[in-house]
């Protein structure tokens, strides 16, 4: 864990005190949730224009691509196709069921923060913290078993006697969604490395899987991704709250 840039000027703890807003990186938990209600990973989005009242979203580049995909959508970070998610999974409920339904799922997954609901959710405008945000993405490379984030492995005596040890008397994962739906995660979010936002993240000859976000005015730019055992989330941004020089997620984030 990095909290900052120097322990000596600022005892602020970025990585477990500092909320953001996500971004696109938020989205995982939005196609989890469409995932969970009946959407595939090659169900058909109509990536076009869309208003929950007077709020109208675009797509980075302010573009449509008509039909596509949720692999596609979520690997070129349609923020169209995230909202008509959260649309569609309300059912007759409306936006607003559909959202509920996400935070739901992002609870599942460890994200305690707020979550505050307005349309704007699915594309991340609410904040989380970067720790608990990696322990979510935990979440796919451990067949759907949510994650305890944890500092101490073991505890001994000081005659080397074991008094405590994390995978024997620690938490115990929950089931938070199916090993399949979390495969089928793993599986879009690795496009999003092999071939999309965040193509500066892949790592030669080992399979990687995540997902960048930046927001509005460059504030915030994310990326949030795993390999094998290893998760990691990355966020630039300034303490103020001033925009970045035009950072994306997709470039020094995916590149850390």
């Amino acid at each position: 864990m990095v909290g900052g840039r120097d322990y000596g000027a600022s005892q602020f703890n970025r990585a477990a005190d500092a909320y953001r807003q996500p971004g696109s990186s938020f989205k995982p938990y939005v196609y989890t949730t469409a995932l969970l209600n009946g959407f595939k990973p090659t169900s058909i989005v109509v990536d076009g224009p869309v208003c929950i009242g007077n709020w109208c979203p675009q797509n980075y580049g302010h573009s449509y691509s008509g039909a596509v995909t949720l692999t596609q959508a979520i690997t070129h970070s349609i923020n169209v196709v995230a909202v008509k998610l959260s649309i569609a999974i309300g059912g007759k409920g409306g936006p607003k069921a559909g959202r509920a339904k996400i935070v739901e799922v992002a609870r599942r997954f460890g994200i305690k923060a707020p979550l505050i609901d307005t349309p704007s959710l699915p594309i991340g405008a609410d904040e989380v913290t970067v720790i608990e945000h990696s322990v979510a993405y935990a979440t796919f490379p451990n067949k759907g078993k949510a994650v305890t984030p944890h500092a101490v492995l073991e505890v001994r005596t000081g005659a080397g006697d074991l008094v405590w040890r994390w995978d024997r008397d620690g938490k115990k994962p929950t089931q938070a969604i199916p090993a399949s739906v979390a495969a089928d995660m793993a599986g879009m979010m690795s496009h999003v490395v092999s071939e999309g936002t965040a193509r500066r993240a892949a790592l030669d000859g080992i399979p990687a899987a995540g997902k960048t976000g930046t927001t509005s005015a460059y504030r915030d730019a994310w990326f949030v991704g795993y390999t094998g055992n290893f998760v990691c989330a990355v966020w630039y941004g300034n303490d103020d709250y001033s925009p970045t020089n035009r950072m994306t997620g997709g470039s020094l984030p995916a590149q850390t």
